[in-house]
């Protein structure tokens, strides 16, 4: 099944504002290539099909209060001002201050200064404008992501798609609702937090669901709650057995599999039925013991996330990082996984991420089982040449043993190879958050080989990310988003009014 992210298409308003003076040529070839840029945005779907472009060029407040109502009254996700010349101050003011976009994100952009031929007077002054622009938004404590550049230009169009999924991850985050099943274990004080502060930054409503409702769901295979009464029964714990297994060698008895799956559709149902987008689980000491439920979550964990059906799913019940990897799946495409820093951050550039056994369907590097399994040809070499050995360079599957007892299923093995961004929220010192973001790259090569859940990352400042870790006092916990998104996350940052923490 393939994986489908339910980050929202951002419906966005956009108009053009410019003074009547300088080049009317240098101000029609910005218009021109940014309609056509609108359209092909919507073509690839990076933007609703009814967002809308003011073609009409404005210049006072008057001219734009006639786009912004029209932008409120469609309920815009984002607003672009487009300064096509040197723009009226009053006119972005105007948007600032209109009560429905008062917290909606603005993108402001302008051309560098074209070049005609045989003209040696200004053109256009327009990024002179988007720094007048700026200097007000920043006053008036008031969001906004400045963009230079042509609009027809390769790397313009890269940044502004970067910009619009920063837009549509805040728009998604206002719908959130996560549901926290159970409570955080003893001693897991980073995952105590202001929930009401968590509604008032990220958007995200918290709403909680006992452990014991979920062992009684497992047994009934029914679920009530906000929403009604959901139900399942053998076949769907069965077929979904049947999908976690295909492909994989089983190293556990298939009724733990089974029992997993029946875990992951009593979460499923609970979720449902309460209208979950997230979630975080308390996943011991009550399960994995062997008088309540004696085996791990993991496995249905990673499957909820594999599926689609939760956005960010954290473990020991820390709703900071299942908001944490909330933005990253929105940000990438592709669930995030909640892990930890599992050795000294600063004794190598391989930086251990992992855990117990949130492996997530979809996302798993595959585990080679011979030489030629191996897609890296130096790996294959040394290999050949003795080197290295087999079992240190193809990894392993889930087995059932982990940290010292039976337990399991887990699904082992690296995340898929590529670039990866690490991400972790703490509340800072005047109580408002601070985000660490770092990236890096896991390939075969840095591949630890561990019975765990992994993400094993070059990064290339190890020193300072440990250095910074323990000075802001962050998490053990993270959420490792598949791909490089430092430049989102750092849109998110400005406009979530937290500080962002780049190494």
């Amino acid at each position: 099944m393939k994986y489908e992210c339910r980050r929202k298409r951002p419906k966005v308003g956009a108009f053009f504002n410019s003074i009547g003076a300088f080049n009317e040529q240098g101000r029609k070839k910005e218009e021109d290539a940014f309609q056509k840029l609108f359209a092909l945005l919507k073509k690839d779907k990076t933007i609703a099909e009814d967002s809308i472009l003011w073609k009409k060029r404005t210049f006072h407040p008057h001219e734009v209060k006639k786009a912004l109502i029209k932008f409120a009254m469609e309920r815009v996700d984002g607003v672009i001002l487009v300064n096509s010349a040197f723009p009226n101050g009053n006119a972005f003011t105007t948007l600032a201050a209109d009560p429905y976009l008062a917290k909606i994100p603005i993108i402001i952009t302008a051309d560098y200064e074209p070049v005609f031929k045989n003209n040696r007077e200004w053109t256009t002054n327009a990024w002179c404008g988007v720094i007048m622009n700026n200097c007000a938004a920043k006053q008036m404590n008031r969001f906004v992501y400045p963009l230079a550049g042509y609009p027809l230009d390769k790397d313009y169009i890269i940044e502004l798609k970067k910009a619009l999924k920063a837009i549509a991850t805040i728009a998604t985050m206002r719908d959130d609702y996560l549901i926290r099943f159970g409570d955080m274990p003893a001693g897991f004080h980073s995952a105590t937090v202001d929930e009401l502060a968590l509604t008032n930054t990220f958007g995200t409503r918290i709403d909680r669901v006992d452990v014991a409702q979920v062992l009684y769901t497992y047994e009934q295979k029914e679920a009530r709650g906000l929403l009604g009464l959901q139900k399942f029964n053998e076949a769907d714990i069965e077929k979904s057995a049947k999908e976690i297994m295909k492909g994989r060698p089983t190293l556990v008895p298939v009724d733990m599999v089974r029992a997993s799956m029946r875990l992951y559709h009593s979460y499923k149902a609970l979720i449902e039925v309460n209208g979950g987008t997230s979630a975080a689980f308390k996943c011991w000491p009550e399960l994995q013991s062997e008088h309540i439920f004696k085996y791990t979550p993991c496995l249905a964990i990673g499957k909820l996330l594999g599926d689609g059906i939760i956005s960010g799913g954290s473990c020991e019940a820390d709703i900071i990082t299942a908001i944490a990897q909330s933005l990253g799946t929105y940000l990438s495409g592709l669930p995030a996984a909640c892990l930890d820093f599992v050795n000294f951050t600063g004794g190598s550039e391989v930086i251990q991420l992992g855990h117990c056994g949130v492996g997530i369907p979809g996302c798993m590097e595959k585990n080679p089982r011979t030489i030629s399994d191996i897609p890296d040809k130096k790996t294959r070499e040394m290999i050949e040449k003795g080197r290295v050995k087999i079992n240190e360079a193809i990894g392993y599957s889930s087995p059932p043993k982990q940290v010292g007892f039976m337990t399991g299923p887990n699904l082992l093995g690296q995340f898929r190879y590529g670039k990866k961004t690490g991400i972790a929220i703490a509340p800072d010192k005047d109580k408002r958050f601070k985000m660490l973001i770092f990236s890096g790259e896991s390939s075969l090569s840095s591949n630890k080989h561990m019975l765990y859940s992994a993400a094993d990352v070059v990064v290339k400042d190890y020193k300072r990310l440990n250095e910074t870790i323990l000075q802001e006092g962050f998490p053990h916990h993270l959420a490792v988003a598949m791909g490089d998104i430092s430049l989102e996350l750092k849109i998110l940052c400005e406009y979530y009014g937290i500080r962002s923490v780049i190494v």
